[in-house]
């Protein structure tokens, strides 16, 4: 199996230090790894230049292209206090930084939470104060990453914004908040990130739909399984996710974006990979005649 074709998270490792981590996947066959900053593995963001160029050094031998989830924890785009947004300004700035030492192509970026987020009644549609609530969340987002990218104007890194699992308070549960984002901004330097698990949780046959309305500007994939109810992080088939049918749609709009494993036992990585490759073969030659 080439394993060139696919990306894993270090959240499966997430325990083990960043280096160790490196070297286990890497010895395991995977040339894609992305760097989840949560947990032990947000130490790259405090490493200096000479620790990160060695890690660089250690992905350039070795093959491997990385990309950087920057941490969700401390980080909050979307909020209403300016100052904590200054932070979190600090916190992207510096996850680019690092993303720039390593050679990647892009970083993964959570829109945030706030008092005007994700709750029960969302699901059944905002409306009045809640749907202005959103629209202001809306704007400071895209504020926050228009300074971001003029900040960082000399750079190719992109910002693939994710969509976030239906917890109270969280904002981008829903595709059209990300797509409004990212659509506004228009700039080839920020896309979004689907995340399989995440949006399975906002209900039956929603998966499907989200993906659909993601994929003009989709960078890349996160993809576990789960039974609707919580963010488990299984391993592919263990849950519900309709990985067939988003194969499909995916093989038959010619992706040929990142297909991130973010499992929470390293134990998956290999059935799930190997599921995930097969689902892919049998779809490759329908081309745009799968749907």
């Amino acid at each position: 199996m080439d394993r060139d074709h696919y990306s894993v998270s270090t959240y499966a490792y997430i325990d083990t230090p960043l280096i160790e981590t490196v070297s286990i996947l890497s010895a395991a066959g995977w040339k894609q790894i992305e760097i989840m900053c949560e947990g032990g593995h947000e130490e790259v963001l405090a490493w200096p230049e000479e620790r990160i160029a060695e890690l660089e050094q250690m992905g350039r031998e070795r093959g491997i292209r990385f990309s950087v989830h920057a941490p969700f924890t401390g980080c909050n785009p979307a909020a209403e206090d300016p100052e904590e947004r200054k932070r979190s300004e600090l916190v992207v700035l510096n996850t680019i930084r690092v993303a720039e030492l390593l050679n990647s192509s892009f970083i993964v970026l959570h829109p945030g939470r706030g008092s005007g987020g994700w709750s029960p009644a969302h699901a059944r549609g905002a409306s009045g104060a809640a749907a202005e609530q959103l629209h202001e969340a809306k704007r400071r987002v895209s504020h926050f990453l228009a300074r971001i990218l003029e900040m960082t104007a000399e750079s190719d890194i992109v910002i693939a914004l994710e969509n976030a699992p239906p917890y109270p308070g969280l904002y981008g549960v829903e595709m059209s908040f990300l797509r409004d984002i990212v659509d506004t901004l228009d700039s080839p330097r920020v896309g979004i990130v689907f995340d399989a698990g995440h949006a399975h949780m906002t209900g039956e046959g929603r998966c499907l739909l989200m993906l659909q309305q993601a994929t003009p500007r989709l960078v890349a994939l996160h993809l576990s399984d789960n039974a609707g109810q919580s963010d488990e992080h299984l391993g592919l088939g263990a849950g519900t996710v309709p990985l067939e049918a988003m194969t499909a749609w995916l093989m038959a709009n010619r992706y040929n974006g990142h297909w991130v494993l973010e499992l929470r036992r390293a134990d998956d990585l290999q059935p799930s990979v190997a599921r995930l490759h097969h689902l892919r073969s049998c779809y490759q030659q329908l081309g745009r005649h799968v749907l």
